[in-house]
């Protein structure tokens, strides 16, 4: 097989036109365009000879020069969250899937681990750089105020995170309505007095918005609340002392996070600092997607990423079609409370 950019002289990969491998497969420079887009069905023989020639040229599409001429782009941005995060890194994948499923070119950026607003609103700055036709936000930090400057510009889609802008398409887990979910099975196991750890809103406004509502329904339902700020970024382990401490108090004799990894880091710490669960006290997480969670038994809420994921692709398909045709509307969708022998009766 020819090497990489073989037969162009003087040409590096970067260099190679479709021109270049059209000629070189023998076939129009529209077959090729056909074959690269994937949107019009091509014999398995031409697409085979196409993407022989491909391969042996290296050739590299110009996706930003391509959406300029055509006057618009199928390039999709996407603003990502750290994908080390299990729930982020699953989201991740799926969009990818359905990005994949529905013909969308998908490009995404991830903010570097430094202070949060400012590294989402500068990897905010380097997607619509690119000049993307669309832009997909899957972070719990950047704010919607943030966006406001390009809805003019760019059909703008929120997904996974609880979106009110009356200007951005939202497409999310339905918060509210877990965390009443979950402060339900806890207040009905017969806890009378909790701990919850509040994320603060500017680390992540889901885990923020999660909070607030596990402790208002315990409340309404005349549970003792413990409020506990989670404020430190980069950590997970923000209250893990005021929680211990609260349970030898007597004052407290369960704890809910707004997340799995916050859960079941304190696990580690309970069982360093002598308290038993549930047998002391009980602990419930947020999230319920990390793969052998049901081995660790560990009480928690599980988020619809695959169903969130779909349908947030889909609008955004839809939008880079026709944007005036889709109204802006604010989906939900609510998981559903998977049980775990770290939530039991109080002792």
């Amino acid at each position: 097989m020819a090497g990489v950019g073989e037969g162009i002289p003087g040409a590096s990969p970067l260099g190679v036109r479709m021109d270049d491998v059209a000629a070189r497969a023998q076939v129009s420079r529209a077959t090729v365009s056909r074959v690269l887009m994937g949107t019009v069905p091509v014999s398995e023989k031409t697409r085979a000879k196409v993407h022989a020639a491909l391969r042996e040229l290296g050739y590299v599409p110009n996706m930003i020069a391509q959406g300029l001429a055509g006057g618009r782009s199928d390039l999709v941005g996407l603003l990502l969250r750290g994908p080390s995060n299990p729930a982020y890194g699953l989201l991740h994948s799926e969009i990818q899937i359905q990005a994949v499923r529905l013909g969308l070119q998908l490009i995404t950026v991830v903010p570097a681990p430094m202070e949060p607003s400012e590294a989402e609103f500068a990897a905010l700055r380097r997607l619509l750089g690119l000049r993307v036709g669309g832009l997909m936000v899957s972070t719990g930090v950047i704010r919607s105020t943030d966006l406001e400057p390009f809805l003019d510009t760019v059909p703008v889609v929120s997904v996974g995170r609880i979106e009110e802008h009356p200007g951005i398409y939202g497409v999310s887990y339905d918060e509210d309505t877990n965390a009443a979910i979950v402060a339900d099975r806890v207040a009905t196991a017969g806890h009378r007095a909790a701990a919850v750890v509040i994320t603060g809103s500017e680390l992540s406004t889901a885990e923020h918005r999660r909070g607030l509502g596990m402790a208002a329904h315990l409340e309404g339902r005349g549970v003792d609340v413990h409020r506990l700020e989670a404020s430190t970024f980069g950590t997970h382990t923000d209250c893990y002392d005021d929680v211990v401490a609260l349970s030898r108090e007597g004052r407290a004799t369960a704890a809910l996070f707004p997340s799995d990894i916050r859960a079941l880091g304190f696990l580690d710490h309970a069982d360093a600092a002598g308290v038993r669960v549930p047998e002391d006290l009980s602990v419930t997480g947020f999230d319920a997607i990390m793969p052998g969670l049901n081995r660790i038994g560990l009480a928690s809420l599980r988020i619809p990423v695959a169903r969130v994921a779909e349908r947030g692709a889909e609008v955004m398909k839809e939008m880079l079609r026709d944007r005036e045709s889709v109204p802006v509307r604010h989906e939900r969708f609510p998981g559903e409370f998977v049980p775990g022998r770290t939530l039991a009766a109080p002792r």
